[in-house]
């Protein structure tokens, strides 16, 4: 009993902390950058997500920073749960990848644009670390028992494309991606990727708490059955 008390308060822990991270950069990043750009239009897209953190140039960059700060705080308490809750070696290392990149998103945070050479390397970091997250992501969806549904199998196939995208085109000497075309200006295949690359970790982490209410319901329905038979 005391082990089913203890797996419920985790599953409870990992749904507020997963729509606590969409919820939180969802609001950062959003009123951020339509602060920047003035107006909501398709232009939004053509910033790169990375320089709203500029405390130089962009309105509410302190609004985007403090969101990074608390969004990543509460996905690296989500994927500390999910290591606590679920004892398999794949789960397990999913979790500790979805750290890594808990840990990145708060030092992104902690060192935006305006520390240029330290942000190139989290923002690095947390690109690499969500590759590998979104890989883990795919094996884990084939094992049986899996948590992961057709919802996050489709972000986490998204989130790989971009991110591949995003290695393909990143200067591996300066860590930094190249300006968008002058010829094309309203098609800058790196914002559109990060952008990308963003809404599907949010969304992701949307899947992952409904999910995980999910689990609750069914470990609920569970115990009702087995207090009635008793």
């Amino acid at each position: 009993m005391i082990s089913k008390t203890r797996n419920y308060d985790l599953h409870l822990v990992i749904v507020f902390m997963s729509l606590a991270t969409a919820m939180i950069c969802s609001f950062g990043v959003g009123s951020a950058l339509l602060a920047e750009a003035g107006s909501i239009s398709l232009d939004m897209l053509l910033i790169r997500p990375d320089t709203l953190g500029d405390y130089m140039n962009s309105p509410l960059a302190v609004v985007f920073n403090l969101s990074l700060l608390a969004g990543g705080s509460c996905f690296l308490l989500a994927m500390v749960a999910v290591f606590n809750t679920y004892q398999d070696g794949l789960s397990r290392y999913l979790a500790m990848v979805g750290c890594v990149v808990g840990v990145s998103i708060i030092l992104m945070g902690v060192f935006p644009v305006n520390f240029l050479d330290t942000h190139r390397k989290v923002s690095t970091l947390y690109l690499i670390s969500s590759i590998v997250l979104h890989f883990v992501c795919i094996l884990d969806y084939f094992k049986p028992g899996s948590t992961m549904n057709k919802r996050m199998l489709s972000l986490t196939i998204i989130a790989l494309i971009c991110g591949t995208i995003l290695i393909m085109l990143l200067d591996w000497n300066q860590l930094d991606f190249p300006p968008c075309s002058n010829y094309l200006p309203q098609f800058c295949v790196v914002s559109l990727a990060m952008w990308s690359l963003t809404q599907a970790n949010i969304l992701w982490c949307v899947c992952l708490s409904f999910s995980m209410m999910k689990t609750i319901k069914l470990q609920q329905q569970v115990a009702y059955k087995w207090l009635e038979n008793y």
